[in-house]
Order: C-alpha cells, then sequence, then structure tokens
C-alpha cells in the first residue's frame, strides 16, 4: 500500500505560508488510520529557526511529513483524532520522515526539535 498516495500540491501564499491545493492523504501504521489534509489547509511546511536553516531546509524530503504534522497540530485534525496527544502526534511525524527517507540523524534532530518547541503550537490556530 502506498503510505501517501497523494501528490502534495502548494500553493505559495504570503510569507512563510502555503496553502494545500488538493486533498493530501498519508495512512499512518502508527495510528491504523488515513490522515487526510484537506484542501485550504495552510501550512508553514517545516518550521525551522533561522539559525537552522544551514542543517534543515524548510523544504525537502521531509515536506511530506511536515504538513500532515502541522495538520495533525491543529483543531481542525481534533474532530478525527479527538484524543490524539501532541507526543503522539510528534511519533507519527517521525515515523513519517522515516518513511520519506530523511536519514536518521536528520529525523532525530526533527523529533527533537518538534518535542522541545511544538508545544505552543499545540492544536492552536
Amino acid at each position: 500500500m502506498e503510505r501517501f498516495p497523494d501528490e502534495l500540491v502548494l500553493r505559495k501564499l504570503n510569507g512563510s505560508e502555503w496553502e494545500v491545493q488538493a486533498r493530501f492523504r498519508y495512512w499512518s501504521a502508527r495510528l491504523l488510520w488515513w490522515i487526510e489534509v484537506p484542501a485550504g489547509f495552510t501550512t508553514d511546511l517545516a518550521s525551522i529557526p533561522w539559525f537552522g536553516r544551514w542543517y534543515v531546509s524548510v523544504d525537502g524530503d521531509h515536506t511530506k511529513a511536515a504538513v500532515v504534522h502541522d495538520y495533525l497540530y491543529t483543531r481542525a485534525s481534533a474532530a478525527t483524532f479527538p484524543s490524539l496527544t501532541r507526543r503522539e502526534a510528534d511519533r507519527v511525524f517521525r515515523e513519517a520522515l522515516r518513511l520519506r527517507g530523511v536519514g536518521p540523524i536528520k529525523t532525530w534532530i526533527m523529533y527533537a526539535a518538534v518535542r522541545i518547541g511544538g508545544g505552543r503550537m499545540y492544536r492552536d490556530e
């Protein structure tokens, strides 16, 4: 089964914002569920502080995982995943990074970064 069956189609808005132009799905073996990011959802891709962009860019192999993670962090996902914890959303991110072929060191750094710095954004739209 293709775990990312849809092409990720994005449109640049302003600043660091992007809009998903067509439904985008990911099958999470961790959740045993499809995560469906709807058209119209806005994302900043990977939220990398300026000082870390020498190692991890805002987009790349990790972009699809970052969009899924951004969606899981929103209140919009709460209707489908009402009991999803922030920790579990971060673990789905790590799972998706690995699936996209992001190397183990970069995966660890990105996972650690969302665990450390993502708390203020969780389900806060």
